[in-house]
């Protein structure tokens, strides 16, 4: 079988969820040689991702440099051109994330979350048209199977868009195994000392936004009982960052808070090792792969008990309400304080990461693709 995927979100200049989750997805399917690839990607100016396979017997790219701009109002308002006329001829395409697409032939697509649908308020007007121009509940269903991250995310497919259950598959992120190799102390001094460091900090890794709940974090964080423990925020800055900046100026703690900026995948898993805690409040997720690499790296975890997150953490971290200050408050006095609840997470948190692999994630995404094929 010969599958078009749309691999444009490899085009993010910071890889952080769905490229990850579609740079992962991809390298996997390729190295397994089932079926044959045309990989298609679109930009005016950026050049092709160099970090996929290079054309081979199973796999051929296809790189246009036109505006997307201009594709996508041309495919949203004449359905054109069908993506056959760009790869050419193909059994099956899939997106892993929403986007335009025009086809004559069966496809499916990726839904990570429904966060601009369920919490509009976490984005802005412009993210808000792109999402509502792309004409979702169309594209779902039109597809022939949907793709769920998380079973929270196929729980908002079917109570917002009435889609049968039956026609949903989920296909969990998995998490890479440099995560898992326990690291030299030399290693995790190494981090400490390329970043200025404390011996003890508390870990916030995910872009810098309203919905991840940094500011709440903040306040948690000037109500705890730290000592000498420092804050350390992590992540590329997206929509209103300034005011966690601010909130971050205005405590009495500003002294010990420290903003990092993107993190190169190298430097997670020490950057992760070394925490004392990490910590991920966020008022909503589709999945959650900073949660999970944490607990793959030995990292005590608090995070959110809402959305998809008690689904990544299980019983191998703490779960605490994002609305409420005080319990993550006490999450991060607890985890300081407790050695004994700590050293239980440390062992807790990679059994329970084992268990979502980006091998398994190819496995259910081939057993979509069989099921649309039969």
């Amino acid at each position: 079988m010969r599958i078009a995927i749309d691999i444009r979100p490899l085009l993010e200049p910071q890889r952080t969820g769905v490229p990850l989750y579609t740079l992962h997805l991809i390298r996997r399917l390729i190295e397994r040689g089932a079926h044959q690839y045309a990989l298609f990607c679109n930009s005016s100016r950026l050049p092709f991702p160099v970090d996929i396979p290079l054309s081979d017997n199973s796999t051929t790219h296809h790189f246009f440099r036109r505006s997307n701009r201009l594709l996508n109002l041309s495919i949203f308002l004449t359905g054109r051109p069908k993506l056959e006329e760009m790869v050419g001829e193909f059994d099956l395409a899939y997106l892993p994330d929403l986007n335009f697409l025009a086809t004559h032939q069966p496809y499916t697509l990726t839904v990570h979350d429904l966060s601009f649908i369920r919490r509009p308020e976490f984005f802005s007007c412009k993210h808000r048209l792109r999402n509502r121009l792309t004409g979702l509940r169309r594209v779902l269903n039109q597809a022939a199977l949907v793709i769920a991250a998380s079973n929270h995310t196929k729980e908002d497919l079917v109570e917002v868009f009435n889609l049968d259950e039956a026609l949903i598959q989920v296909v969990n992120p998995g998490v890479d195994t440099n995560f898992y190799h326990p690291l030299a102390i030399a290693e995790t001094a190494d981090i400490r000392k390329k970043y200025g460091l404390s011996e003890q900090f508390v870990l916030f890794l995910a872009t810098l936004e309203p919905r991840k709940n940094v500011i709440g974090i903040i306040q948690a964080f000037d109500r705890a009982d730290t000592g000498e423990t420092e804050l350390v925020l992590a992540g590329g800055r997206g929509w209103l960052y300034n005011q966690i900046f601010k909130t971050a100026k205005m405590s009495h703690k500003r002294d010990k808070i420290k903003f990092l900026g993107y993190i190169d995948e190298n430097d997670k898993p020490a950057l992760y090792s070394a925490a004392t805690t990490f910590v991920y409040p966020s008022f909503y997720e589709g999945f959650g792969m900073p949660v999970l690499e944490a607990l793959a790296c030995g990292t005590p975890v608090i995070a959110s008990s809402t959305t998809s997150l008690p689904e990544v953490v299980g019983e191998a971290g703490l779960l605490v309400n994002p609305d409420r200050t005080e319990e993550i408050t006490w999450a991060i006095n607890t985890i300081l304080n407790d050695a004994e609840l700590e050293r239980h997470l440390r062992q807790a948190g990679p059994t329970r990461a084992s268990q979502f692999t980006w091998d398994l994630s190819a496995d259910r995404l081939e057993h979509a693709f069989a099921e649309i094929k039969k």
